[in-house]
Parts: structure tokens; sequence; C-alpha cells
């Protein structure tokens, strides 16, 4: 009685997480965070120069920087042990958390980074390593305190719990242009391009940049004054006057950084990438990486359709082949994706043939045509995408008896004689999808 129980609440648990599932979003759901410090930067200057040495470096003092603001909870551990606040604890001014972040950045810096960090007074006393490393942890602690990141105050006042540092107010700005500086076309180059987007026309879109969204970044297009052809981020747009309708053709651009996937929404090449993976290395469909995509990264302002995850499939695509056959792709312009993949298939298609197989035959990827299977049998276990793991499901028997595959042995390519052989068309079906595996409880 208690297992059936048991294997009723265990059935009902799955039937309340599918319905939270399906109720709850399961995008990321960022910190709590605390703003980036706002101290004057006569004051923040005044303080890398009194600390470190006189050759300190740009990167390097942002790399020092950085490396307190993301360690939040290292400094909350540091600051806690430089106060007495319990009968039996000892004050202690350089703790071993700041000591160990200071070798850590040591590490990270280098040996010729690592000097700059110290006065011409502080190397001439040559101290070794452990003793360095104890100069960089006092150093990071003066630092600390002038960006105001400790956790209680100079009365020793507890102040709060160090939160992780918000980079928004110090993010660049985000733009997107054309790749090209320069007029392409054999008779202008190298003319310079000019902005041709007014200022009250220029659109503002999603740009998805990695795992982040940014809004409202402005999308300018050049265009060459001479012989009219227009530069976008990921396209060139050009008149083809070979032509008796001078019909308008678009280029694909290899070295594109951005791709328009959407109206108002562009991403960058390895969100690309990404959906590309996810279709071949998983098996997803779009609608599936569209699905997983908005769970994790999207947000309320942001989220993408299958359309969108299409797009960027195609568009990948298209740059990847082409690349790889040492052009730009040029097709019409103004064609829908359908078109788009007709175009580029009759473009880069090389009629069927897959380019990296050319030339190649061995035993495994290269058979005699067959009208009929060489086994024929009815098993219920022999049936594709379903493993044998059901006790209603026999496990699959061998061959009938007396069959045997008739597999050509080759030990190279040049051994394989292909003459008598038809050729074999391959079929690539479209929206295959792999779910997981699902075990009853």
């Amino acid at each position: 009685m208690s297992t059936v129980i048991s294997l009723v609440s265990h059935h009902w648990l799955i039937v309340l997480l599918l319905i939270w599932s399906n109720l709850i979003s399961f995008a990321y759901a960022s910190p709590v965070q605390r703003p980036f410090p706002t101290i004057p930067f006569i004051a923040f200057s005044d303080t890398i120069l009194s600390i470190f040495g006189p050759n300190i470096s740009l990167a390097t003092v942002l790399a020092v920087s950085f490396t307190l603001f993301e360690n939040p909870d290292l400094l909350n551990l540091h600051f806690r042990q430089q106060q007495r606040i319990c009968g039996d604890e000892h004050k202690v001014q350089i703790s071993g958390w700041i000591v160990a972040l200071g070798n850590a950045l040591m590490n990270k810096l280098g040996k010729k980074r690592t000097e700059t960090l110290f006065s011409e007074n502080e190397l001439a006393r040559k101290p070794d390593e452990k003793a360095k490393v104890g100069l960089l942890a006092g150093k990071l602690d003066k630092l600390a305190g002038c960006l105001k990141l400790s956790t209680f105050d100079d009365q020793g006042d507890y102040k709060g719990k160090l939160l992780p540092i918000s980079h928004s107010s110090t993010e660049p700005a985000h733009v997107i242009c054309p790749p090209s500086f320069a007029c392409e076309t054999q008779d202008c180059s190298p003319r310079s391009l000019l902005q041709s987007t007014k200022d009250r026309d220029i659109p503002l879109v999603t740009l998805i940049k990695g795992q982040t969204v940014y809004q409202n970044v402005p999308v300018l297009t050049g265009k060459c004054p001479n012989c009219k052809t227009s530069y976008a981020a990921d396209h060139e747009r050009f008149e083809d006057t070979s032509t008796i309708q001078n019909t308008m053709k678009r280029v694909y651009i290899n070295s594109a950084k951005y791709l328009k996937i959407g109206q108002s929404i562009w991403s960058d090449r390895g969100f690309a990438t990404a959906a590309i993976n996810a279709m071949y290395n998983f098996h997803a469909s779009a609608s599936s990486f569209a699905e997983y995509w908005n769970n994790t990264y999207g947000t309320k302002e942001t989220s993408i359709t299958r359309a969108h995850a299409w797009q960027a499939f195609v568009q990948q695509s298209v740059r990847t082949i082409a690349e790889e056959s040492g052009i730009d792709a040029e097709l019409d312009d103004g064609l829908n994706i359908k078109e788009v993949t007709t175009q580029a298939f009759s473009l880069l298609g090389e009629d069927g043939i897959i380019r990296a197989s050319e030339e190649h035959a061995c035993d495994e990827c290269t058979q005699k045509r067959k009208d009929t299977s060489d086994v024929v049998f009815n098993n219920p276990a022999a049936v594709v995408g379903v493993d044998a793991t059901d006790d209603n499901i026999p496990a699959l028997e061998g061959p009938p008896e007396g069959i045997e595959v008739d597999a050509p042995q080759v030990s190279s390519d040049d051994e394989m004689d292909t003459d008598d052989i038809p050729n074999i068309k391959m079929v690539v079906l479209d929206g295959i999808v792999m779910g997981p595996q699902v075990i009853d409880i």
C-alpha cells in the first residue's frame, strides 16, 4: 500500500512541476546590485599615483580596480576580519582573504606588469614573492577603501553587506555600422563612405551581443557618393548594370560583425553560431532554440521567435559556406527568407555535392546502391528513436540466420572503383527534433 501511495505522490509531483514550468519563466533574475563607485576622477587618480608605481598602465589600473569590483564576497570577509566584534576575535588589518586576492592578481598580471604595481623604493629592497604579495594586499586594502567598498565606516559601524557592483553606468555606447570604411567597387576604390542616414531617420534597434541585450542601438548606413552603392552592417546593395532591367543586388558580407534577424532586432555572429550549433548538435528546431534562449537570457522587454532563430541560422549558414568557397554571396535584393535559401543553394549548393567530401571514398561513407535492405524483419525494438528500456519492448534481435551485410572493404580512397556505383543522393529532412528521454518514476 505504501508503495502505491509513494508512486502516486511521485506522479503528482511531476504534474505540479509541469504546471509550474509552464507558468513560471526560467529567465535568470539579476541579483540585487549596488551602483558603481561615484568618486571624483581626480581623487581616484591621486590614490592610484600614491599607492602604485609611477609606470602603471591604464590596462593594469583597470585590471586591479575590476578585480576588486568582481569579488564583493571576498571583500566582505576581509573587512569583517578588520573588526573586533566578538570577545575572542583578533583584529587583523591584512587578512588572509586579501592576501589570496593579491596572489591571484599577480598570477593574472604576470611578472612584467606586476613590477609596475610597486614604487622604486619598494623594489629597491628586493622583496621576495611572499613579501610582494603582502605589499600588494596592503595596496588593495587602501584602494578598496578609496572606492568605498568597505562594509564598515571609519568609526567601525556596520554599513551593510557589499553587494555586486553594477556596471550599467560604465557600459559602452554601441553603434551598428558598416565594416567597410571605403568603397570596394573597382572604379571607386578606395573612396571614403558617407554616413547616409539622416539623424531623424536613424533606426534604434535591439542588439543581442553574447548573452547581453542592448536597447536603442542606432543603425547607420554608408553610401559611396560616386557609384551610389550602399553599405550596411551585414550587406552591400548596388545596381547591377550588366542586366537590361538594372536589378538591385545584395552582397552578404562574410566579415559582418552583426546580422539583422528581425525588423528591429540584430545579433552578433556568436548568437547565430549558437543557433546553428543547437540545431546540428541537438537536432533542435528553430522554435526550441527560441524557447531555450527566451527562458535563459530573455527579458521582459526582449524575446525572440522562431522566425528570428531561423533568420540567424540561414544568415550565418550562407556566410559560412560562402567564406569556405572563397566568395561573398551575391543574391537579388529584397528577397524573403525562403527565396534567400533557394538562391543561396543555387549559388553555393555545388549541384548537391558536399565540397568537403569531393574526391573522397571509403567503406564508411560510400556503399553500393541497393533497392532493398539486406535485413527486413518484424521487431518492435527496431524503431528509430526508441531505446529498448521499456519492459514491454523486447531487445533488438540479431539479423536472420544466413544473412550477411556485403560491405566493400576499402583501405584507401584510391582503391575503391566507383564506376559501377550509381549516384546516391542524400536527403536533408527539416524539422527533426530530438527531445529528452523521459523516465517514468
